[in-house]
């Protein structure tokens, strides 16, 4: 797949954004984060657990669940939208399941560049989705990083029947804009497949 070499022109968050998002990690309140500088992006629900310059870490959240973490670039970070007080439906359940405040997993994956951060959630966790929205918003690219390049990821991918491909594939660092993991999605995935080739 041909990855676009078309990038924001931004390359730090907006001095607004960055206050949003370090009282979003302060306040542990849900927010719904919007990258409308990326066409057909998704809105991600949930809790801004981690936050710097060049990355922003959200435990999602939907039905009243957390479900894995995704990571995105905060240049990319348009809006921090409030989803709820302290006492919403959604920080009520969370907290009577032990599971608010949100947190970000352990050990924590580095947010100051994609390499550490793919390369860490992938160890920690085994699987990671690879998300390349300005070419392919509806798509993602899941398994496991298995070579770090100067300017690229190689992934083993892994298919939605948990088989794992012979081959690597190579995403630029430029073109991801997302990286999730730790979800219930991959962490199926990773429970069903065999061993690698």
């Amino acid at each position: 797949m041909k990855h676009g070499d078309n990038m924001d022109s931004r390359h730090h968050a907006d001095d607004k954004i960055v206050a949003r998002l370090a009282e979003a990690l302060s306040s542990g309140l849900p927010v719904r984060v919007h990258r409308s500088a990326i066409r057909g992006a998704d809105r991600l629900d949930g809790f801004v657990v981690g936050t710097s310059a060049a990355w922003t870490l959200i435990a999602l959240c939907s039905d009243l669940r957390l479900d894995g973490w995704a990571a995105v670039r905060s240049a990319d970070i348009t809006k921090v939208g409030w989803r709820g007080g302290p006492d919403c439906l959604t920080v009520r359940a969370l907290r009577r399941r032990g599971r608010w405040p949100a947190r970000a997993p352990e050990p924590a994956p580095a947010l100051d560049g994609l390499a550490d951060l793919a390369v860490g959630a992938s160890r920690a966790f085994g699987l990671v989705s690879l998300h390349v929205e300005r070419d392919a918003p509806d798509a993602c690219w899941i398994g496991e990083v298995a070579a770090v390049r100067p300017k690229s990821l190689r992934l083993r991918e892994i298919d939605t029947e948990a088989r794992w491909s012979p081959d690597l594939s190579k995403f630029p660092f430029r073109a991801v804009t997302r990286v999730d993991f730790g979800g219930r999605y991959e962490r199926t995935l990773l429970e069903f497949a065999g061993p690698r080739r």
